[in-house]
């Protein structure tokens, strides 16, 4: 249910196409409830929908900034019998494991079942049993603070490009475009 490569076209230098080639990238298995609770300065621990999403958003973002897959589990709840996958984007899913699993189990069968599809695979967690068994596996365990760390340090990157170019590629306002003699004609009537 996700995509698991990206094609870029390579061209000659004469600007025709040369062909394509495949690039795996990186799948990031994010424990959601690991993460919520790990930062109650970040997420609030009373409202979990609202931690949920504020999480699904933060990770969205990093993901496609940095050409990622995400699955963000979280413990099942009720009575469902059922994984409940939610494909939120091409490169983000969400799910919901059954009210009998663990997003634990959950994502050490999937970082086991897509080992060879992805060029690398982490494991986000903070939780030391679920780390050791993903190494297993041969993913990689991520720490929440290092992921956190990550996303901030996106976010500035984020910044600075915007800063950057807004400051390069300035908004084509009307005032620019007259001459010096209208403008001041148009500040007298509008005093």
């Amino acid at each position: 249910f996700l995509t698991v490569s990206s094609r870029i076209i390579t061209f000659l230098s004469n600007g025709s196409p040369r062909g394509e080639v495949l690039v795996m990238k990186d799948l990031y298995l994010v424990d959601g409830y690991n993460v919520i609770f790990w930062l109650p300065k970040v997420f609030d621990r009373e409202d979990l929908e609202s931690s949920r999403k504020k999480l699904i958003d933060l990770l969205e973002d990093y993901g496609a900034h940095n050409n990622i897959e995400m699955i963000v589990v979280f413990d099942g709840k009720g009575n469902s019998n059922k994984v409940r996958i939610e494909p939120m984007g091409k490169s983000f899913t969400v799910v919901f494991t059954p009210s009998r699993m663990t997003a634990d189990s959950y994502i050490e069968k999937e970082s086991y079942d897509r080992k060879d599809e992805y060029r690398s695979i982490y494991v986000v967690t903070s939780d030391g049993p679920e780390q050791n068994q993903v190494l297993g596996n041969g993913s990689y365990r991520m720490a929440v603070a290092d992921l956190l760390h990550a996303i901030n340090e996106d976010k500035k990157v984020q910044t600075t490009f915007i800063a950057h170019n807004n400051r390069t590629n300035l908004r084509s306002e009307i005032g620019r475009s007259i001459p010096q003699s209208i403008q001041e004609k148009l500040d007298k009537l509008r005093k």
